[in-house]
């Protein structure tokens, strides 16, 4: 059976077309260019971060979210009763909420880890909470059941998280439990500082990746630089490599290739790295890529959140009739 190298890009079709120069776009991206070019556009249904991974590991379809947090379970673990935790500002009005993120500066990290060491000591008989990677969290609750409607974190930074907020109220307990800590964070002594600097203030958390233990429909090799989503794909019994590792260690079967530096940049608000981080992806990434395509016949799925999947076979180079194309084409 043919493998396939699944490339998953989250927020390549997002990029802000006014701040990317044409002429970039149509010459310095050639094998991006080359899969939008001779690609077939498939349809996709599947926009956050947690359904294109569910697809490109043939789990089970689910609006939960990605069960991550299960990662971290142990022999002794209540594994569905683990989240991951990230802090975020929720920025609200009468008729909306949007979740905003923090700058990732070492200021935030700091103020964060205040937050969440308070927090644990006040709310320890309703859970345990401990680092797992900077400005991240693993929130163990003790009675509680945890909500697995939350998607990751950058599915939704920059946009409304009310359909979020009414599903919370059918987890009557945790709903509770969310608010007071929301409380308890916005009077916090380095919120009010915060707001003296002029800093967004960390007035509430955003929980994911609760849920039972997945079984993938595939076993491919993983690729990933994310901490959370690697030891995801440790837990599963996959191949876990760094992005760096594609061209040193190639994949000889399947493989799934998770980059989020676009999405990441993008939410952060740091949209002046874009043009690098695309020549980064261009070079250290598809390079590799093409490379393993020219030496095996390998079916190439670029999975972006995208309303298409662009699937290109060992085929594709023949499709001479097709007219050239670049990234500025698909960008809104």
């Amino acid at each position: 059976m043919t493998a396939t190298v699944q490339l998953v890009l989250p927020g390549l079709f997002d990029l802000p077309p006014a701040e990317l120069d044409s002429a970039f776009l149509a010459g310095k991206l050639p094998r991006l260019n080359r899969i939008l070019g001779l690609a077939t556009a498939r349809v996709n249904r599947d926009f956050t971060i947690d359904a294109m991974l569910r697809s490109a590991l043939a789990l089970p379809p689910s609006n939960s979210s990605l069960p991550a947090a299960q990662a971290w379970a142990g022999a002794n673990d209540d594994g569905e009763r683990m989240l991951l935790v990230e802090g975020v500002h929720l920025q609200a009005d009468l008729n909306n909420a949007i979740a905003l993120p923090l700058s990732g500066e070492q200021q935030d990290l700091d103020d964060i880890n205040l937050l969440i060491s308070d927090l644990s000591d006040l709310f320890k008989v309703d859970f345990d909470i401990t680092a797992v990677a900077p400005g991240q969290y693993l929130m163990r609750l003790k009675k509680l059941e945890p909500p697995l409607h939350y998607p990751h974190p950058l599915s939704i930074l920059g946009k409304s998280i009310n359909p979020f907020i009414e599903q919370t109220r059918q987890v009557l307990d945790w709903y509770r439990l969310h608010n007071e800590i929301q409380m308890f964070m916005h009077q916090h002594p380095v919120n009010q500082q915060r707001q003296l600097q002029g800093r967004l203030a960390i007035n509430s958390l955003w929980a994911w990746g609760g849920g039972a233990a997945p079984e993938p429909g595939i076993q491919p090799a993983w690729y990933c630089d994310d901490a959370v989503l690697g030891r995801f794909g440790d837990s599963l019994g996959l191949r876990a490599c760094p992005l760096a590792a594609i061209e040193d260690d190639p994949p000889d079967g399947d493989a799934v290739i998770v980059d989020l530096r676009l999405l990441r940049s993008l939410k952060s608000g740091l949209e002046d790295r874009l043009d690098r981080l695309l020549l980064d992806i261009e070079r250290q990434l598809l390079g590799p890529v093409f490379e393993i395509l020219s030496r095996r016949p390998a079916i190439l799925r670029l999975r972006a959140g995208y309303d298409f999947d662009f699937e290109m076979k060992p085929g594709a180079k023949f499709k001479f009739w097709r007219r050239p194309g670049n990234l500025a084409d698909w960008l809104k």
